[in-house]
């Protein structure tokens, strides 16, 4: 064999491990990427059931709604009007009316031939009538609007017989149903269809229209699986795409009726690791093509010297050892050079080796991280969803038994349920969006010198009772010392890790607020003989919606964020945060400050109770927030006026004069400001007030600038209180 042919069977020698190991990590990673597009197929399958689910139970609602509506059971003008109401109310409803028992339109949202359109041959109509319950329907075309839409259908009973005397229908739009699926967070290129039991389409994305159309024979069969799957499907023509990932969720899963089907491109999801592995193929030919080319000229020359060490190295790479290298100088000799060549040759595989672990490493990592972040929001959303249905369901049940008549007594114990249902709705509203706002970085803190012994004996006073009622020793240490923070932020700290300490101490505990001087500063104590933290955990209660003790989510030990509203505040006021607990012998939470001069002192006035003798002008599109909001401030005295919008508001403006203008920011046309600068500019002495739920975060800095006060809902009656104080014709502490 010649010299020639030996070397560049030890270059191939030496460059085969690498190679296999490029196509194995190259083969593992598709294999990887496969099983990954696999998991977020079907978790995006499951966002959008529920997502769909989500919009069915709100159809139902509204159809509840309107089938207990005295309208429906009046004359056909009035039901039709309260019909558009409804239908103008929601922009997901294309039309809503009521059928008799015989299918024939009684009453609808717009105009139509009175005893000629009938929904006797309507799925939703047909089963809602046979089984008395809300209903799905199919996909059809409306015979007033023209448009394709898809059905549901609520009976109405009769109030005295019980019997279904009629059946309240509603259709819903198909192009707001495809904005609702393209708002959220899917991968790139993801195909989304919603299918009825018949296998045909009711929406698709993205593309073309294809409501109506049958789906392929193919994509068919996976509405009749048991239960919800992934599969792998080739190119469809009917869908223009190519080799698919199916999640799918039959109608066998709530809500019945409706199929999801979702498609991951794998051409797609697989070109970066096909590109990258093409690059890496390409400059390991390139490199294995340059080192051969060396080695042929190098066998031109005499080899003498170093032969033995060449042939030594040779054999431990043959071995696998790719570490060796033979240790000749680089010198004008023609076998030096060629020692020197291979060295450098290895070197090159070895540096392409490492890089190519690390590189696969980051990418592990990456994975991981995008999966831990994706499973953790899936956690935040369902443990919200649930927490949030809980008051809401209260309020659903409490609106039906306030509908009926009620026994001496009930009605002044159903007001404080739906109270308690509200003021729970409302702490947990308030809660996610501190944490929304903390997240998003819009919280500021306003650091000034604060004393400690004010904000502790207010929080003292506050949670006195609380700990009475339940049993539990609450102590406060007396500290006078004067600290650098936020007073507002530094309070929501202390407020959670008391109410923390106290719900999880049981009777006959004690909960103890103390500080003491250390050498970074003032140590911050709240100290419980609660049942303790695992030390293992002890992270993991500073998590979102994570409770150690409280497995099946009693809404009377909270939601699971004050310490994680308590982490992320210690971090933004430079405060570190840190337990001290064993398990089953109570925990100390510590909060390290910073001593400072001392400042002045703040003194807060208790919020006073008014007697209101004046015009307001409520302005509200929501009929029921309109109608709580005027029902109060009668209560305190006033004669109140109704608008519904803007121009409404304006006219009654300028036809006479009102004391006071409550307007909500959000308005059918026109914005709140706008309504209260009109009213401005038309009686300068006009008292001003803004209430919104969702307007921009600064809009409390542009209202004030012009001086008007902004409340956020849910308003507090005392937040009312303090804005209308100037109409008070008497004003007295509250009792």
């Amino acid at each position: 064999m010649s010299l020639s042919t030996r070397f560049i069977l030890l270059l191939l020698i030496a460059v085969v491990p690498a190679l296999s190991v490029e196509f194995y990590n190259d083969w593992r990673l598709r294999r990887d990427r496969g099983d990954e597009l696999r998991r977020v197929a079907a978790a995006q399958a499951d966002m959008l059931s529920g997502e769909l689910q989500r919009i069915v139970s709100g159809m139902e609602q509204l159809l509840v709604a309107a089938a207990h509506a005295p309208q429906v059971l009046q004359d056909e003008e009035a039901c039709s009007a309260y019909m558009a109401r409804m239908q103008q109310s929601f922009a997901f409803v294309s039309n809503i009316g009521v059928s008799g028992p015989d299918g024939v339109v009684r009453c609808l949202n717009e105009p139509f031939r009175r005893g000629q359109v009938t929904n006797e041959d309507r799925r939703h109509f047909r089963e809602a009538l046979q089984s008395g319950r809300f209903a799905v329907g199919d996909l059809f075309i409306g015979r007033v609007t023209g448009n394709k839409v898809l059905g549901f259908g609520y009976p109405v009973r009769d109030p005295m017989t019980g019997e279904v005397s009629a059946v309240v229908f509603a259709s819903l739009r198909l192009s707001w149903l495809a904005e609702q699926f393209q708002r959220r967070p899917l991968v790139a290129g993801t195909l989304v269809v919603v299918a009825d039991t018949h296998g045909r389409i009711i929406t698709s994305l993205p593309g073309t229209d294809r409501a109506g159309e049958s789906l392929p024979a193919a994509w068919a069969l996976l509405l009749r699986e048991a239960r919800p799957g992934v599969v792998d499907k080739g190119p469809e023509p009917f869908f223009g795409t190519g080799d698919q990932i199916v999640a799918y969720v039959p109608d066998r899963s709530p809500p019945e009726g409706l199929n999801i089907l979702v498609g991951l491109d794998r051409d797609r999801a697989l070109r970066e690791i096909d590109a990258a592995s093409m690059r890496s193929k390409t400059v390991g030919v390139l490199a294995l093509a340059v080192g051969m080319l060396l080695t042929l000229m190098l066998v031109r020359l005499l080899i003498r010297r170093p032969l033995d060490a060449i042939l030594r190295v040779v054999g431990q790479v043959e071995g696998g050892n790719l570490g060796a290298r033979t240790g000749v100088r680089r010198g004008r000799g023609e076998v030096n050079q060629i020692a020197a060549a291979l060295d450098h040759l290895l070197d090159e595989i070895g540096r392409r080796i490492r890089e190519k672990e690390q590189i696969e490493g980051q990418l592990r990592a990456a994975r991981d991280e995008a999966v831990r972040i994706s499973a953790a929001k899936t956690d935040f959303l369902a443990s919200a969803s649930h927490d949030l249905r809980q008051p809401l369901h209260t309020l659903s049940l409490m609106a039906q038994v306030l509908a009926r008549p009620q026994p001496p007594g009930q009605q002044a114990r159903s007001a404080q349920i739906v109270t308690r249902a509200v003021s729970h709705l409302g702490a947990m509203v308030e809660t996610l969006v501190d944490v929304a706002q903390l997240d998003s970085g819009r919280i500021v803190a306003r650091m000034q010198p604060v004393h400690l012994a004010q904000v502790l004996t207010t929080i003292h006073g506050e949670f006195a009772a609380l700990a009475v009622e339940k049993g539990v020793t609450f102590t406060l240490q007396r500290c006078d010392d004067w600290v650098r923070s936020d007073p507002t932020l530094l309070g929501r700290i202390v407020r959670n890790l008391v109410s923390n300490a106290i719900k999880f101490t049981p009777p006959g505990g004690q909960v103890a607020v103390s500080c003491r001087p250390v050498a970074q500063g003032l140590m911050l104590e709240v100290t419980d003989t609660g049942p303790g933290i695992p030390a293992d955990r002890q992270r993991e209660i500073f998590e979102e919606f994570r409770q150690l003790g409280n497995p099946e989510r009693d809404r009377r030990k909270g939601i699971g964020l004050g310490l994680a509203i308590v982490d992320k505040l210690c971090r933004l006021l430079g405060h570190p945060v840190r337990v001290q607990s064993e398990e089953g012998a109570g925990a100390t939470f510590t909060v390290e400050l910073k001593p400072c001069e001392p400042g002045s002192e703040e003194v807060t006035a208790s919020p006073p109770s008014l007697r209101i003798a004046g015009r307001v002008l409520v302005v509200e599109d929501d009929v029921l927030v309109a109608e709580a909001s005027a029902a109060l401030l009668s209560g305190w005295g006033a004669t109140v006026t109704i608008a519904g919008d803007a121009p409404e508001a304006m006219a009654l403006i300028a036809a006479g004069r009102f004391d006071a203008i409550v307007c909500d920011f959000r308005l059918p046309s026109g914005s709140g400001l706008d309504v209260l600068r009109f009213a401005r500019d038309s009686a300068s002495g006009t008292l001003c007030v803004l209430i919104t739920g969702e307007a921009p975060w600064n809009i409390e800095s542009t209202a004030g600038q012009e001086g008007i006060p902004v409340l956020r809902k849910p308003v507090a009656p005392e937040d009312f209180v303090r804005a209308l104080a100037p109409l008070a014709g008497a004003v007295s502490p509250p009792t």
